[in-house]
């Protein structure tokens, strides 16, 4: 059935009520769903506009609220003068930018985006009015889109990402995606398959910057931890991180037939949701494996010696866990969830091991994989099986980490390349600005 933007515009009023039965579903796990739903649903007031020019960065949840950080404080030194909007849709996202709100909390301030019903987004550009919008990565809404357009808001699409599933999806209600990419002022596109499938969906303005997670400078204090924690042990730590639904069973199951393995490296499993930290406990413990949780413990005499595996229990460490670890095992690519982020752990000099699903990363994957920083297997176990290579010939591994370090490093700068182009936009938003006001 063809959904035009009309059809659209009625779907999203009628759905509404829809909308706050999925939060309380989503509450029965994340408490933290039932609350500001006066912003959700744009009941309330959203930050007023302090008379500064402001920047509005939208950052759906905790991945994009960690890549928009080098954007954000580029955007803090470059223009003294603005104020800063962040939004998010996830409690996660939220509370990943309430980090980023302390890094000037006089100019930045915090939000969720309401959902994509024309009297929600009319009010929310009504109120907050920014001088400039920039969305990170993949949030595209038709009727904000629609709104930001009739009001004059120039939008950027920072980061831009677009796989080819995430296509064929768009491609189905082209009708009312179309208008919606082709309302961006400018498109960032981290690679150039990005680029292409985004102007085939009808962006404008598409360029290729790279990655701002590259410029992501990882948390000082938690790497200094890391390497004390390094320090007293005796063996290396495998790390098998940001796991997704139905992965962890996988590991678990390879995990309990190598006893062996599991002696000679501290073996760290961090899920990428901190909901289901309990559910992967009753996992792991389960497929019989002697389980330490992150959460329970300060330094590593805490960990009990027959400890089988470090469950990462606790949230905002994953610069500490990518740190520590000697080799990691990336979650999301052993599901079909398209891989969770590998910049963090190559920026760490650790050397990874994917899975087959990579389609959120597969430009960044098929270059660390070129460069030798990158190992790509087909299920736990083999993934298993390259730790205990690393393992068996020490070189090998210091081999790959070096290649992870030098691939980390040859893409750095996209920050600094979306800030060159978002400048001149910056100015011409402010003349057009002061020229209506």
């Amino acid at each position: 059935m063809r959904i035009t933007p009309s059809m659209y515009r009625a779907v999203s009023v009628v759905a509404l009520p829809l909308a706050s039965l999925y939060l309380m579903w989503r509450s029965r796990r994340q408490p933290a769903y039932r609350q500001f739903w006066d912003e959700r649903f744009a009941w309330s007031s959203f930050p007023l506009k302090t008379g500064r020019p402001r920047v509005w960065i939208h950052a759906v949840s905790v991945g994009e609220t960690n890549a928009a950080k080098p954007l954000l404080e580029a955007v803090l030194e470059r223009w003294p003068e603005c104020d800063v909007l962040l939004t998010h849709m996830t409690p996660t996202g939220r509370e990943a930018g309430a980090k980023l709100v302390a890094l000037a909390p006089d100019r930045i301030h915090q939000c969720y985006l309401p959902y994509d019903a024309p009297y929600a987004v009319e009010k929310f550009f009504r109120q907050t009015q920014p001088t400039i919008g920039i969305i990170m990565e993949t949030e595209v809404w038709p009727n904000l889109m629609s709104e930001a357009k009739r009001c004059g808001v120039p939008m950027v699409l920072a980061n831009a990402r677009e796989s080819e599933k995430s296509r064929a999806q768009a491609e189905k209600f082209l009708d009312v995606m179309g208008p919606a990419f082709g309302s961006f002022t400018a498109i960032l596109a981290q690679s150039e398959e990005d680029k292409e499938r985004l102007e085939s969906l009808g962006g404008r303005n598409v360029t290729v910057c790279g990655s701002v997670k590259f410029d992501i400078r990882p948390n000082a204090s938690q790497e200094a931890a890391a390497r004390a924690w390094k320090a007293s042990l005796s063996r290396p730590v495998a790390l098998i991180a940001s796991t997704r639904q139905g992965e962890e069973v996988l590991f678990a199951k390879a995990m309990a037939t190598r006893p062996e393995l599991l002696r000679r490296a501290q073996f760290w499993l961090v899920p990428r949701h901190p909901q289901r930290f309990d559910e992967v406990f009753r996992t792991l413990t389960g497929a019989g494996l002697k389980v330490c949780r992150r959460s329970q413990i300060a330094e590593p005499a805490d960990v009990p010696a027959d400890t089988d595996v470090v469950l990462g229990d606790s949230m905002g460490e994953m610069s500490f866990y990518c740190a520590l670890a000697d080799m990691t095992a990336m979650g999301g690519s052993f599901q079909n969830h398209g891989s969770q982020n590998v910049i963090e752990p190559a920026l760490a000099g650790s050397p990874i091991v994917v899975g087959p699903s990579i389609f959120n990363f597969q430009k960044v994957i098929r270059d660390g994989l070129s460069a030798g920083a990158m190992v790509q297997v087909e299920t736990p176990e083999e993934a298993l099986d390259r730790f205990e290579h690393w393992l068996d010939v020490p070189e090998t591994r210091v081999s790959a980490s070096e290649a992870a370090l030098g691939f980390s490093r040859q893409y750095a700068g996209a920050t600094q390349r979306m800030m060159t182009i978002l400048e001149v936009l910056w100015q011409k938003a402010q003349k057009t600005a002061s020229l209506t006001s």
